[in-house]
């Protein structure tokens, strides 16, 4: 067992599967398991001259297995967890190289996005190693089969 934050859960087991159910009828689902996907999350202090005088707050997440940064409109909410071990990938990105994208990440959109008139300024408030809860589902239909990954906080599914 490992202690982990995480995100909670916002659709249990049975839920996901009625909401598979309903949207394809026809097809037999099964939920293997819930993982959790690693990801850091950093928010910045952003401050620059536009127009007006510009002083922000921003966050980013950065995938800890592939390094794609985002930007999120609010802070996730973590809690702590204790997981199998088996639970969890193992990390490719270190938290150094994560902060470094993360940075790059923000100060690109903050220059691309906003007109400033200034370089933006921006410091790191604080960073999390984080895991997100995914369900692990597989499919049958007639002779097709696969498997889905569906976002346990979000609902939202993809195709593996």
């Amino acid at each position: 067992m490992i202690k982990i934050q995480t995100q909670e859960i916002e659709y249990n087991k049975d839920e996901v599967l009625q909401g598979l159910k309903q949207y394809e009828k026809k097809t037999h689902f099964r939920i293997q398991d819930v993982i959790y996907y690693p990801y850091y999350f950093f928010e910045y202090q952003v401050s620059a001259k536009s127009l007006l005088k510009f002083r922000g707050k921003t966050g980013c997440t950065v995938d800890a297995l592939g390094g794609r940064g985002a930007m999120v409109d609010i802070q996730p909410v973590f809690s702590e967890r204790q997981i199998e071990d088996g639970q969890v990938p193992n990390l490719v990105i270190n938290e150094k190289l994560a902060a470094e994208i993360a940075e790059k990440f923000v100060f690109h959109n903050a220059s691309s996005k906003a007109k400033f008139i200034t370089m933006p300024k921006i410091i790191e408030v604080q960073r999390t190693l984080f895991y997100r809860p995914f369900w692990l589902a597989e499919f049958e239909l007639e002779e097709k089969q696969g498997r889905l990954i569906v976002d346990a906080v979000s609902g939202s599914y993809h195709p593996l």
